[in-house]
C-alpha cells in the first residue's frame, strides 16, 4: 500500500528530493510564524486553547465541526482562529502534494497514540487511541467507493462536497490523498481544498452564532 520511503533518500535525483525538502521546511516555517503571530495576540488562557485546540486540529477525527464552537466559547476571536484554521487547511495540502513521502513516512513509524480530549475545561488524554494507519486504509476504502461511482467529470464536485463535509479532521488531509490517488491534477486539489475550507469554516462559524444567539 504504502511506496517505498527508502527511495526518497536512495535514488539518483538528489537535487530535486533537497528542493522538495526545502519546500516542506518552507512551509512548516510559514505555518509556525502564523501560529506564533497569532499566539502573541492573545490573553495567556486563550494562548493554552489555541495551541492544544490548533494540535488537535491535525488529529482525526476533530474537525471544524468541533473545534471552531470550542475555540469560540472558551474567548478565542474568530477571525485570528479562522484565519488560522484555513491557512492550515492551504499549507497541508500544499506539503501534501509537494512532499507525498512524509505521509507515507508518518504511518509506517508513528504508532496509534492516545487522542487528546478537548471536550472538558482542560485538554485530557481520552482512553481511545488514534491510528493513522487505520485512517489511511479507510481513506483508501472511501477512494474505491468514489470511483465505483465513476463521476467522470464531476469528480472535482464530488470531491469538493467531500472536502466541505466539516466531519472529517480538518478535511485538507483527506481531500488531498484522495484527489492524488484519483488522478486529478494539483492546482485542482489545491482550488477545491481551499474554497472548501473556506467555506466549511463560514459554515460552521454561522451555526455556531445563530446557536449562541438563539439559547442568548
Amino acid at each position: 500500500m504504502l511506496r517505498n520511503i527508502q527511495s526518497f533518500f536512495c535514488k539518483k535525483n538528489v537535487i530535486s528530493r533537497v528542493k522538495l525538502l526545502v519546500v516542506f521546511v518552507s512551509i512548516v516555517a510559514v505555518g509556525a510564524l502564523l501560529f506564533l503571530t497569532i499566539l502573541n495576540l492573545l490573553t495567556p488562557d486563550q494562548q493554552k486553547w489555541y495551541s492544544a485546540l490548533s494540535l488537535a486540529y491535525f488529529l482525526p477525527p476533530a474537525g471544524k465541526e468541533t473545534v471552531i464552537p470550542l475555540g469560540l466559547s472558551q474567548g478565542l476571536p474568530i477571525l485570528p482562529w479562522c484565519i488560522t484554521l484555513f491557512f492550515f487547511d492551504f499549507l497541508v495540502c500544499i506539503a501534501f502534494l509537494t512532499n507525498w513521502w512524509i505521509l507515507e513516512f508518518l504511518i509506517a513509524y508513528i504508532p496509534p497514540f492516545p487522542f487528546v480530549g478537548i471536550k472538558r475545561q482542560k485538554p485530557h488524554f481520552y482512553k481511545k487511541k488514534i491510528s493513522l494507519k487505520l485512517w489511511y486504509e479507510k481513506l483508501h476504502k472511501k477512494t474505491k467507493e468514489i470511483e465505483a461511482k465513476k463521476y467522470g467529470k464531476l469528480l472535482p464536485i464530488a470531491l469538493f462536497f467531500f472536502m466541505l463535509v466539516p466531519f472529517q479532521g480538518t478535511g485538507a488531509m483527506s481531500t488531498t490523498i484522495i484527489g492524488e490517488w484519483l488522478g486529478l491534477r494539483q492546482r485542482e486539489t489545491l482550488i477545491i481544498v481551499s474554497i472548501g475550507s473556506f467555506l466549511s469554516i463560514l459554515l460552521v462559524v454561522a451555526i455556531y452564532l445563530g446557536i449562541v444567539e438563539i439559547w442568548g
